[in-house]
């Protein structure tokens, strides 16, 4: 079962940065159901991994962008995703590591704070780019 679904409210109106949350979601989704239907460590470290690379390449996108126009919020927007980068490694390298078995927590941490990011964070940018 999806961890979430997305629909209008999580748009904000930018093609790019919205075509990315919608994959980000899916990846969370993926990663929610390999946990829930105990698929095993090698499914759910693949996707956790997938993860991790494609947040990478988005945040990587929207920094470009916010450099471009020359966002006042740049700092504190790129010290967010510096954060869960961070957060996330960890994670991948506890798990990879044999020390950390992850459960819905971590897929309910991710959710929320996707979540929260679109809502708060990203919603500035995309009206800061239109």
């Amino acid at each position: 079962m999806a961890l979430f679904t997305w629909n209008d409210d999580l748009s904000v109106g930018n093609s790019f940065i919205d075509g990315d949350h919608n994959k980000l979601i899916k990846l969370i989704n993926d990663f929610h159901n390999a946990m829930e239907q105990g698929r095993g460590n090698d499914v759910i470290g693949k996707v956790l991994n997938n993860l991790v690379i494609y947040t990478k390449e988005h945040f990587k996108r929207e920094e470009t962008e916010m450099q471009r126009i020359k966002y006042p919020r740049y700092l504190a927007h790129k010290l967010e995703h510096d954060k869960l980068i961070k957060e996330v490694a960890e994670l991948q390298a506890s798990f990879a590591s044999g020390k950390t078995m992850l459960t819905l927590k971590v897929s309910k941490f991710l959710r929320d704070w996707l979540l929260t990011h679109i809502m708060q964070v990203d919603k500035l940018l995309a009206d800061a780019l239109q």
